[in-house]
């Protein structure tokens, strides 16, 4: 009877040892992947062209931010190749430049989403039109569930374009920011 109440007591040790363990590799998280950090936006795939691109601090009523600044054009996309940590999210904000909030134009239709190779996925779209709206004069905080990729070499992807589907081309003010991309463990 004692032998068996040891066994069972270094059974229940063992799986708590484990399950801690096991707890402490999830919450320790490991470190984001910071998508505007020098070496990872150089190795970014710029599309149409690397020029419409800049970095730039950029402050939304009163909150600043380093941000990509996108120049007018038909869409934009910027791509960079990871592995997706467990409980990976893609955590950024989007906003427009304040040039645009005066200006005549009808927005731009932000997108993030994933590609592994064989197929593209819209995991966010908004739509932002600050001309239009004064309440979207600001940055709009965005998180992504990336963990359904976890472990897979993917290509992140932001992409802006002009109009909204539906909506005739019109590049007017269309000045996109996508504000500290990274990739964060929840």
């Amino acid at each position: 009877m004692k032998g068996s109440r040891a066994a069972f007591a270094a059974v229940v040790a063992i799986v708590l040892i484990l399950f801690g363990w096991w707890l402490f590799r999830r919450a320790g998280g490991g470190e984001p992947i910071d998508l505007m950090a020098p070496d990872q936006y150089a190795a970014a795939k710029k599309q149409p062209a690397p020029d419409i691109f800049s970095i730039a601090d950029v402050t939304l009523n009163g909150d600043t931010r380093h941000a990509i600044a996108v120049q007018p054009a038909a869409g934009s996309r910027l791509t960079w190749k990871i592995r997706v940590p467990d409980d990976g999210w893609l955590d950024l904000a989007v906003g427009m430049r304040p040039e645009a909030w005066t200006e005549e134009g009808n927005g731009v239709l932000f997108r993030a989403g994933v590609s592994d190779g064989r197929a593209y996925e819209d995991l966010f779209t908004l739509h932002l039109n600050p001309f239009a709206n004064p309440g979207e004069r600001k940055w709009v905080p965005v998180m992504v569930d990336l963990s359904s990729y976890a472990g897979e070499d993917v290509d992140v992807i932001l992409n802006t374009n002009s109009s909204s589907p539906g909506q005739e081309e019109d590049h007017r003010n269309d000045l996109a920011l996508w504000a500290t991309p990274k990739v964060v463990i929840r």
